[in-house]
């Protein structure tokens, strides 16, 4: 096989848009901190977009990723103002999206017992999912009438999230959809290969690097080491939840 080919010099090309180890942990521990705040309030919430198609494929982070898409019946509403009003406590605030009626609340960390001497932006998206009939069946998609239109295909069945399933993460454990491949095969996320989407922020430096694996013949990505491959991150240590809290 031409060494172009390979695992490592794919990861090597693909290395720009890979999210630092320092930043990783950053991350790591935010989404450890959200998801103790989402348990304290209550809220049944799973894994969507990259970050469900993460905890399949890479068992953590996709490593060009950097943002944590989670999704929350829409009914649980008065929760979510309540993690709303909590979560400042804790070193963190509110992104560019701030309320439940439209249909995304976006948290960004702030707390230096998260970051661990990371500065950079990191988001974590909860979406809110109205409970719709689609083919007869129920199915849960975007309240946002804008993602709806944005994102037609991206429900799911709720019998394919309910009974949720614990998938691995990194070093934690996230609450997914308990069969996501109905939801995978219609949004277009795949297993067998890898399409790099990023932010706005990093697409220049995105379109760079998938220009130079289309010249090596090798996008979408289908190299099984770099399917497989798991996000790089700084060792970290995880603690209760009243730990980050900000005096």
């Amino acid at each position: 096989m031409d060494v172009k080919h390979s695992g490592s010099d794919l990861r090597t090309i693909l290395a720009p848009l890979v999210v630092s180890p320092k930043k990783r942990r950053a991350y790591y521990a935010f989404t450890h901190v959200m998801v103790e705040l989402m348990e304290k309030h209550g809220l049944p919430y799973f894994a969507h977009s990259g970050t469900m198609l993460g905890a399949v494929r890479h068992s953590g982070f996709i490593p060009w990723d950097d943002d944590v898409d989670v999704m929350v019946p829409s009914e649980y509403a008065d929760q979510v103002n309540a993690l709303i009003a909590d979560v400042g406590a804790y070193g963190i605030r509110l992104g560019t999206s701030q309320t439940v009626e439209s249909g995304l609340v976006q948290f960004v960390p702030q707390n230096p017992k998260i970051l661990g001497g990371a500065n950079y932006f990191m988001g974590f998206d909860i979406f809110l999912g109205d409970l719709v009939e689609i083919e007869g069946k129920e199915a849960f998609h975007y309240a946002s009438d804008k993602f709806r239109r944005w994102f037609r295909k991206r429900y799911v069945f709720h019998d394919d999230v309910f009974p949720r399933k614990r998938y691995k993460f990194g070093p934690l454990s996230l609450w997914g959809m308990r069969d996501p491949m109905d939801y995978f095969n219609r949004a277009g996320f795949k297993l067998d290969e890898a399409i790099i989407g990023v932010h706005k922020a990093s697409r220049e430096k995105a379109d760079a690097v998938i220009a130079q694996l289309q010249e090596a013949g090798v996008y979408p990505i289908v190299d099984p080491a770099v399917l497989a491959m798991e996000s790089p991150y700084h060792p970290l240590e995880l603690f209760e939840l009243d730990y980050y809290k900000e005096s």
